[in-house]
């Protein structure tokens, strides 16, 4: 997401319950006087616990009852009010200050590291736990190269779990909502032995019906999923020794429909060809169909949240999790080991019939005009496996003296595969494909039994290494000076696949020749040409080879790459509650690949991020707090993923290097509390970001030929010739002066609670708005790419007893049931001979419409 001049956003690190080594509830009394003050928060952002306003670094942080009072339950909800911080849910992808990823590809790392308890977590989704079970969630802006390796190059997202509390203690919660959504939590803790502290706590959270509707058969798609997650701690103490262990496992499954068209149809495969042969430019509605639904185009042109497809998208996810850290405090420093173990499976399948015009039909096949049968029924499938395990040592002074320091040293592997396979089921042709030879001869290629015509994945195999360290010397009673290094060392190895297809498509059109004698042909040697040509590319370890048995092409892939990244920086502190710091750090992110496409240029090499920042964190006595932050960043390197369209047909991902992209922001996070019982909350972001490429030129995938008015063809090469006849020739866009992908220009929230202390209990009222500037999905800065503004009004109330043994949430969130966007992209709508665009359609991800319900919370001591 990205835009304008200068960056800004979000609410401010605000809440109840300084963390403690146990018993992290919050105490009935501590409930019955939350609101009189501004409270204070503590942090672990420099890997030791300080007050957030005493850390010299651009963090929110949100503990469980602040996030209960704002309604922050998803990472979504938290980039509304997090300055600089952004997330696409249907993506899973995170943003700060506009560097994250913009490839889901394993092999292309994120730029925004999440940790889990300490444990560095693949997924960011990892850190949106529910505030049951997750007590404190700090997001850190900019580059963190000494304390946090892993590419936190954008920022680090952390997550910290309540842990066994000293006393016993029990929760149980509900709550239903609209869209049929449920939750059932339940979470018990306490002592078993004089030093030995358990806590078990599981839930079941989901959603029966989807936010939008299939008109082709009256069901609903998309948010309709249930979440499984169970979870036991131990907790232990002897003499100068800690323990702490921790196992979980979730297990996820629904319907990942987040998305919608709001062009046409049209760009179906046999729509267009049917259009080819029959009846002009255009979708044609063929003879033989039997329609679904009463749609003939489609809905979402109409209204966004209807879709017509004779599709079943199913998602599944399950995981588990062990994490360990155990403490053992010397006299004038702390030895903390940090371990874990993940594995991940996800797959995703989406398996049904053809659209015509727009309808979903039921039609098992049908016959072109030439003769030639097709059996329209497919299926997308979607497939990775992630383990992933690392270990961590820091040595950390615990003594009161000018000097502080931490020393550390840090391993990480994972091992992965990522399938993706598109088949068409019942096509008999594709069992037994040919080989093409100009002008007009074919052979027997290797037999494809799962009738594939899409079939790529990757195995690989990662691993980090780390040393660091960094000094706090307080060298004065007003100023403090801080330096830290690291060393980073990270490699990446293993194996791509791929076996492509063909079918009478656009790209191989035989029908209109032999009718119904048309073979399926493998373009798997055409597709692999470009790679096996340059044998020797950076990063390959082995040349291509074709599996003469299964057709299977394959390649070896593997590089290394090292960096020093770290920070200096000096503050002063005029008086105890002003903060005013200057710092520089340099990020890194390691190098990755382009997997699965057989990309001449493979290998995508590290980003590195030089950031300057100057900020500011003041404290007006108990009843205005204000944190400001200013940044500049020279940002080198950026990968990016660039679709191409290849002779063979598919289009296939490169991940190419940006050589500078600039960033600078400012961002404001404030809290006013005029009397005892009445806060609000403003923030607010502005990114400028441009993107300088002089030399750099690529091909937009939805503009190849860049005809569509707006693009910039300055000082970029002739068109590159196309093999096929009747194909114009591939031009080129220039993108200096673009704005960077998903950096929002402006974003800002506000929010109002008032409580009413009454003898019953406490009751509050909390209401928020959020604007979202408009925002770029892509570097190639279209209007198809282009998400637009948005705003947001969410309300709240929740009571509490004054015995602090139960509270009731009733909650609206989106009450003006607004559009609101976390993605945008185009897929070009083509025709053949001449083989030209015909439009793009506009694909928006959406935020969840307007969505109510109440909850229930019921406390046991």
């Amino acid at each position: 997401m990205k835009s304008s001049l200068f960056a800004a956003t979000c609410l401010v690190a605000v809440t109840q319950l300084a963390s403690q080594s146990h018993a992290q509830q919050t105490s009935p009394a501590a409930q019955a006087n939350a609101g009189t003050t501004i409270a204070e928060v503590v942090v672990t952002a420099e890997k030791r616990e300080q007050s957030l306003q005493q850390v010299p670094v651009a963090i929110s942080a949100y503990t469980a009852v602040r996030r209960d009072i704002l309604g922050i339950n998803s990472l979504q909800d938290l980039t509304n009010y997090t300055p600089g911080f952004s997330y696409s849910t249907s993506l899973d992808r995170a943003f700060i200050r506009g560097i994250g990823r913009e490839t889901n590809n394993l092999a292309t790392d994120a730029g925004v590291a999440t940790y889990v308890d300490g444990l560095y977590n693949s997924a960011t989704v990892a850190a949106s736990g529910d505030s049951l079970f997750v007590q404190r969630v700090e997001i850190l802006r900019g580059p963190q190269g000494t304390l946090y390796g892993r590419n936190s190059i954008g920022g680090t997202v952390n997550a910290i779990s309540f842990r066994p509390t000293d006393t016993f203690y029990a929760e149980a919660r509900g709550g239903y909502g609209n869209y049929g959504a449920y939750k059932g939590e339940a979470a018990v803790s306490g002592p078993i032995s004089d030093n030995i502290r358990l806590r078990l706590a599981a839930s079941d959270v989901g959603q029966t019906r989807g936010y939008f509707t299939n008109v082709a058969n009256n069901t609903t798609e998309g948010g309709n999923d249930e979440t499984k997650y169970a979870e036991v701690q131990f907790d232990a103490t002897s003499g100068p020794f800690e323990a702490w262990i921790k196992a979980d496992i979730t297990d996820f499954h629904g319907h990942d429909l987040l998305a919608n068209s709001i062009g046409s149809y049209d760009y179906n495969e046999w729509n267009t060809l049917a259009s080819i042969n029959v009846n002009g430019p255009h979708g044609y509605t063929l003879p033989g169909f039997t329609e679904l639904g009463t749609a003939t185009q489609n809905p979402g042109m109409t209204n966004i949240r209807d879709v017509n497809a004779a599709i079943n998208n199913r998602a599944f996810d399950k995981s588990y999790n062990f994490t360990t850290q155990l403490t053992w405090h010397l006299p004038s420093f702390d030895i903390k080991y940090l371990g874990g173990y993940t594995h991940y499976h996800y797959h995703f399948t989406d398996d049904g019939g053809w659209l015509a015009n727009g309808v979903a039909n039921s039609v098992t096949s049908f016959t072109l005009p030439t003769g030639l049968e097709i059996f329209p029924v497919t299926e997308n499938y979607y497939d990775e496996a992630k383990s992933y395990w690392s270990n961590e040592v820091d040595f950390v002074s615990t003594g009161n003296g000018p000097i502080q320091w931490v020393i550390g040293g840090y391993q990480y592997q994972e091992h992965y595969y990522q399938d993706l396979i598109f088949a068409q089921l019942q096509q008999p042709q594709l069992a037994s494909p040919f080989y093409f030879t100009p002008p007009f001869s074919f052979s027997p290629a290797p037999l494809n039994p799962s009738n594939d015509l899409y079939y790529t994945t990757q195995t690989m195999t990662g691993n980090s290494y780390a040393a660091f360290g960094q000094l706090d010397w307080k060298f004065s009673d007003h100023f403090k000076f801080t330096g830290g290094l690291r060393y980073n060392h990270d490699n990446k190895h293993g194996f791509e696949h791929a076996r492509i297809l063909c079918f009478d498509g656009i790209l191989c059109p035989l029908d209109s020749v032999l009718g119904p004698f048309t073979p399926a042909l493998d373009g798997t040697p055409a597709f692999v040409a470009g790679a096996a040509a340059v044998p020797n590319a950076p990063g390959v370890t082995s040349p291509v080879t074709i599996d003469p048995v299964t057709g299977i092409a394959t390649r070896g892939l593997g590089a290394s790459w090292s960096a020093v990244t770290g920070t200096a920086g000096l503050e002063w502190t005029p008086d105890r509650e002003t903060l005013v710091y200057g710092k520089y750090a340099r990020g890194y992110k390691e190098g990755g690949f382009a997997t699965g496409g057989f990309s001449i240029q493979p290998e995508s090499f590290p980003e590195t991020v030089d950031a300057f920042e100057v900020g500011a964190k003041k404290q007006f006595g108990n009843r205005f707090q204000a944190n400001v932050s200013t940044y500049y960043y020279l940002y080198h390197n950026k990968q990016d993923p660039l679709s191409v369209q290849t002779e063979a047909g598919p289009n296939v991902t490169e991940i190419v290097n940006l050589s500078k992209v600039t960033l600078a922001g400012v961002e404001l996070e404030t809290i006013w509390q005029p009397t005892d019982n009445l806060q609000f909350l403003f923030n607010y972001a502005h990114i400028y970001s441009r993107i300088n490429n002089p030399g750099q030129c690529f091909a937009d995938v939805n503009d190849r030929f860049a005809q569509v008015p707006g693009a910039n063809i300055s000082g970029c090469p002739a068109p590159v010739p196309v093999a096929f006849p009747g194909i114009p020739n591939s031009q080129t866009q220039n993108l200096t002066g673009a704005q960077a992908p998903e950096a929002t220009p402006n974003k800002l929230s506000l929010n109002g609670d008032y409580t009413f202390r009454l003898p019953l209990g406490n009751l509050t009222f909390s209401a928020t708005y959020i604007w979202k500037d408009a925002t770029y999905y892509s570097i190639f800065n279209r209007a198809w790419s282009l998400a637009p503004s948005f705003s947001q009004v969410d309300l709240r109330a929740s009571f509490t007893d004054a015995k602090n043994r139960f509270t009731i949430i009733a909650y609206a969130k989106n009450v003006t049931n607004a559009l609101g966007y976390d993605g945008a992209t185009g897929f070009s709508t083509a025709q053949a001979f001449p083989f030209v665009p015909v439009s793009v359609a506009q694909i928006y991800g959406l935020t969840p419409p307007r969505t109510y319900g109440i909850e229930l919370q019921v406390r046991f001591r």
